[in-house]
């Protein structure tokens, strides 16, 4: 299996893994916009595509204000390419870097092994 591919499960496993707390505890106890949508990003990048400016903040779960504030935090951040409203969404090269750093140590740690179950 590819690098990224199997990153990119993993990261969707978070993602699975962390939509469960929302069933059993307040949603706002776990609202990390931000991160999700990193995550998001990184899954859509393992398979070869890119995410709308919309698509990303409803996969997020945020309002499309909070949505878009949160996307240019990640701009100014550096994680997220610089854009205008409405483009494609995607994740900056340093910020791909960091990312195959944090799921491969989650894989070695047996964090995100669920996904090879599926």
């Amino acid at each position: 299996m590819n690098g990224d591919q199997a990153r990119g499960k993993a990261a969707q496993c978070i993602l699975d893994v962390r939509s469960l707390r929302k069933a059993v505890f307040p949603s706002e106890l776990f609202d990390e916009f931000a991160w999700n949508m990193m995550l998001h990003l990184f899954v859509e990048l393992a398979n070869n595509r890119v995410m709308t400016e919309r698509a990303l903040i409803e996969k997020a779960g945020a309002s499309e204000d909070a949505g878009r504030r949160w996307i240019e935090h990640l701009v100014k951040d550096r994680q997220v390419a610089e854009r205008r409203d409405e483009d494609d969404v995607i994740l900056t090269a340093d910020a791909i870097s960091r990312l195959r750093k944090f799921l491969d140590e989650a894989i070695n740690r047996g964090e995100a092994q669920v996904y090879e179950q599926t």
